[in-house]
């Protein structure tokens, strides 16, 4: 796995990286939140939840995880984006929040069509 600088990791929950996995710069992981209180604190009680980042995913730069996300395995996903529901393995995620762009293929795959992902449409 290859974590960049500054990234950050909350760890209220269980917090699970896959092999070869990579996070870009400043990438967030953020398991922790709170329930929604009265309107006299509305930040509640706390709350936390597990993340899981696939093997061989990419998170872009200053990307962030939210709580109880699924990253699937080969996911890639975009620099900037906030990811707040699970994501396909093998797929191109971006936006805030973040949504499926397309599905990837497999560079080593002789009959496939090959685009470089730089950036998310």
């Amino acid at each position: 796995m290859f974590i960049n600088y500054g990234c950050f990791f909350d760890l209220a929950a269980p917090t699970v990286i896959g092999a070869r996995a990579s996070l870009g710069f400043e990438v967030m992981l953020l398991t922790s939140t709170h329930k929604m209180g009265p309107p006299s604190k509305r930040a509640g009680d706390s709350d936390a939840k597990s993340i899981t980042i696939g093997e061989g995913a990419w998170i872009g730069a200053r990307a962030t995880i939210m709580p109880g996300v699924n990253v699937g395995s080969g996911c890639v996903i975009a620099a900037g984006s906030v990811v707040v529901s699970d994501c396909e393995p093998d797929s191109l995620y971006a936006g805030i929040p973040a949504v499926l762009k397309r599905r990837l293929e497999d560079p080593s795959d002789p009959s496939a069509q090959h685009d470089e992902v730089l950036y998310a449409d």
